[in-house]
Order: C-alpha cells, then sequence, then structure tokens
C-alpha cells in the first residue's frame, strides 16, 4: 500500500487519527537570527542563524476517522471528546504527530517532542461539525523511520 497522509497523534503508543476530510494543513517553520546594519554602508548583515521549532495549523471536519464515517451528532462530539482527551499532555509526556504512515512496513513520517497550542472546535452546524487545531513540535525535524 505504501506511504499514505493519515495525520494522528500518538501518546503513550497509542495512535489518535484525526477526523477527517482535512481542508487546511499547513507547516511552518521559522529561524532565529541577529540582524545588524552598518552605518553608511548598502545592506545589513545576518548571524546566528539557527532553526526554532515548527508550528503545524490544520483545520478539518468530523465526518470520518481513520476512514469509517462519523454519522450523528453524538458520534462527532465524542470523536472530539476522544482527540481533546488524547491532545492533552504534559512536560514529561509530549506527542509525536504523524503525517505519512505505512502501518503494515512500520514506516513513517512525523515530528517528536509535540504540544498543543490551541485546539477549537464548532459545534452549530449539527449536520458537520468543524476544528482547527494548532501543534507546536520543538524539535523542527521531520523524522522518517
Amino acid at each position: 500500500m505504501g506511504m499514505v497522509f493519515k495525520p494522528s497523534v500518538r501518546k503513550g503508543g497509542e495512535f489518535f487519527g484525526l477526523p477527517g476530510p482535512i481542508s487546511k494543513f499547513q507547516v511552518q517553520d521559522a529561524w532565529d537570527y541577529e540582524r545588524y546594519k552598518v552605518l553608511l554602508e548598502d545592506g545589513d548583515g545576518t548571524v546566528g542563524i539557527s532553526r526554532n521549532g515548527v508550528d503545524i495549523t490544520i483545520q478539518g471536519e468530523v465526518g470520518s476517522i481513520d476512514g469509517e464515517p462519523v454519522l450523528s451528532e453524538v458520534e462527532m462530539l465524542e470523536a472530539l471528546e476522544t482527540l481533546r482527551t488524547a491532545l492533552d499532555t504534559s512536560d514529561e509526556e509530549l506527542l509525536e504527530f504523524f503525517l505519512y504512515r505505512d502501518d503494515e512496513a512500520e514506516e513513517y513520517r512525523y515530528f517528536r517532542q509535540c504540544s498543543v497550542s490551541r485546539f477549537r472546535y464548532e459545534l452549530s452546524r449539527p449536520e458537520l461539525y468543524e476544528y482547527s487545531l494548532i501543534l507546536h513540535a520543538d524539535d523542527p525535524v521531520m523524522q522518517t523511520s
């Protein structure tokens, strides 16, 4: 089957798939540096460049989980509550966030040392709940295993 886009978090060795479909998925890298300007000379100088952690922004709807349809309001709310519980971490237990998975071959693309910056969900449309999630990965390197 190969690697497939299957966003999920792993906490305590257990995978929690994000509800879908996902309408927006962004990974934002940032760098830290010091920029200085020499007087009366064109241009400037940049020193001390280092990579910050990565911010991951996801927006989706609660229509399915791991390919299985979620149909009722109760099922959608339960899916959000399960995800909300899985996203709750401590300093000692950070998440791993998986983008691509091949469970048969045990190959993954993921970020380590992740924590949740914000989790918001919208319950005003009973036919389809929506959510947005912002994760921060302290380690900016996308892991391969």
